[in-house]
């Protein structure tokens, strides 16, 4: 394992912004449109709100998705915090590219979890956020056209053993009909996740194609690049 970018002492609640989770994922608002889009984990991320006034049927899952507005509000603020004073200490290995520097990410990123905030209470009375975690979802087979997973697979590799690894990508495939995409495929310190072809063989197994993917973004060196299993 590489020497991290900074200490992850717990799974954080922290969401990105839509725009920057399209760029993530080396996806378009166009090819999302009228179809069903699972984010998983969610957490205080504005792609589910920005998502569905766009067309798009998304739904995100996270385990705290339980808890109140008001609840959900101070820990997304604490967290934010937190990470933000982690990305600055580590801004040697930022790359201006999807932000032209680390204040503005966090002015925009600030302004995603806003969204998210202001649309909980009704999106999760909707049902467009609920309560959940992998490795296990509380959906059919086959209930979502795209399946993604952001910043947590592999980033959290110190925490979250292989066996987790193979039980989380066997329940993202099994809820997905078409693709799952997996962003980024690096761990913590930046250097590709060591059991990633391990990893595409299962997904090879479960009847996946899989490719890396080159995309337009990156936050930290290393970060630019997502998964993609394609159910063949």
């Amino acid at each position: 394992m590489s020497q991290n970018l900074f200490e992850l002492q717990s799974i954080y609640f922290f969401g990105r912004p839509y725009a920057e989770l399209l760029k993530c994922f080396g996806l378009t608002e166009e090819a999302l449109v009228g179809r069903s889009v699972l984010e998983c984990p969610s957490g205080p991320s504005s792609f589910v709100v920005e998502a569905n006034a766009r067309g798009i049927d998304a739904v995100g899952v996270d385990p705290l998705f339980y808890r109140s507005p008001q609840a959900i509000r101070d820990l997304a603020q604490a967290d934010f915090r937190v990470m933000f004073d982690r990305v600055k200490a580590a801004s040697d290995k930022f790359v201006k590219r999807t932000y032209a520097s680390v204040e503005e990410a966090e002015r925009i990123r600030r302004d995603g979890l806003e969204r998210f905030l202001a649309d909980y209470s009704i999106g999760k009375a909707l049902g467009r956020y609920r309560e959940g975690s992998l490795p296990y979802l509380d959906f059919e087979d086959r209930s979502f056209d795209v399946a993604l997973c952001g910043h947590l697979l592999f980033i959290y590799a110190d925490m979250l053993d292989l066996e987790f690894h193979r039980a989380a990508f066997r329940e993202l495939c099994r809820v997905a009909r078409e693709e799952v995409r997996i962003h980024p495929i690096v761990d913590n310190g930046s250097d590709r996740y060591p059991h990633l072809d391990e990893l595409r063989q299962l997904a090879d197994s479960l009847g996946f194609d899989s490719r890396i993917q080159d995309v337009d973004h990156e936050f930290f060196t290393g970060t630019n690049r997502t998964l993609v299993l394609r159910r063949r």
